[in-house]
């Protein structure tokens, strides 16, 4: 979670700009453009441009998203997520067992994997402390890896990445971005394969995780995801062969004021 924003300026180019009023609302603060010292952060930067850019990901106030997992046509799990990204409260729903769905709300700025705090809650009713720092840190967990199946464009440049160009054997001439992690992240030892197509939007990824999976998806069905400082362009579908991971984004407001509070399932 691509399609390049028009900007008009021939219109304004004989304007004279007014004086800002005293109590005009400050513009959104733009991110500081990473110094691009390679061949591959060329590449990423293109990616990331493609995906909607850094000032609009840094613009956006909240995030509603879903992860699940489809086999054969049959959704077989389903995690939503909400992020209040200003003050870093998070929320994710997700069920466990047959009929009992887990609540876990926690500060994801402040949140440590070694000693979670937070509040869970299963079906309403609150888990006690000892069996909620291990179901907060599995909840951080999902946060961590299904966000990345949604955001993973836009956290190329993020601290401890490192990036380097591979050839594509598949196709002659063709470039692909490979990430590695130095010591950041939940699986440090993960590696990731990025293809982008003409325009920067990221097609393909493959992976070899340090736990010794590999895998291969198609990243597609893209949506626009509106921000102060223009859209996000998100895959919200990535495909292999029977089997998909989707993403989609949901509206992010409307809920009650309370909602990162609520025991019971409202997402």
């Amino acid at each position: 979670m691509r399609l390049s924003p028009v900007l008009v300026l021939a219109a304004l180019a004989a304007c004279t700009p007014a004086e800002p009023s005293a109590d005009a609302p400050s513009p959104p603060e733009l991110s500081p453009r990473p110094t691009l010292v390679t061949a591959a952060d060329t590449l990423a930067w293109r990616i990331t441009e493609a995906a909607g850019g850094l000032d609009a990901w840094h613009a956006l106030p909240r995030l509603r998203f879903d992860f699940a997992v489809v086999r054969e046509s049959t959704e077989v799990f389903r995690a939503r997520h909400l992020w209040d990204r200003a003050s870093g409260r998070y929320r994710v729903e997700y069920p466990i067992g047959e009929d009992s769905t887990l609540v876990a709300l926690f500060d994801l700025q402040r949140f440590n994997p070694a000693a979670p705090e937070g509040t869970v809650f299963v079906n309403g009713v609150p888990v006690d402390s000892a069996a909620a720092r291990d179901r907060l840190a599995e909840a951080h967990t999902r946060h961590v890896n299904d966000a990345y199946w949604l955001l993973a464009p836009l956290k190329l440049f993020d601290p401890g990445v490192r990036r380097s160009l591979v050839p594509d054997s598949a196709r002659a001439g063709s470039e692909v971005l490979m990430l590695s992690f130095d010591g950041v992240g939940l699986t440090p030892g993960d590696r990731y394969w990025l293809t982008a197509d003409a325009e920067g939007r990221l097609s393909r990824w493959s992976f070899a995780l340090e736990g010794g999976g590999t895998g291969a998806h198609v990243w597609d069905e893209y949506v626009a995801l509106p921000t102060p400082q223009g859209d996000l362009r998100l895959s919200t579908r990535k495909r292999t062969a029977g089997r998909a991971i989707l993403t989609p984004v949901h509206p992010a407001e409307g809920f009650p004021p309370d909602v990162f509070e609520q025991p019971q399932p409202v997402l």
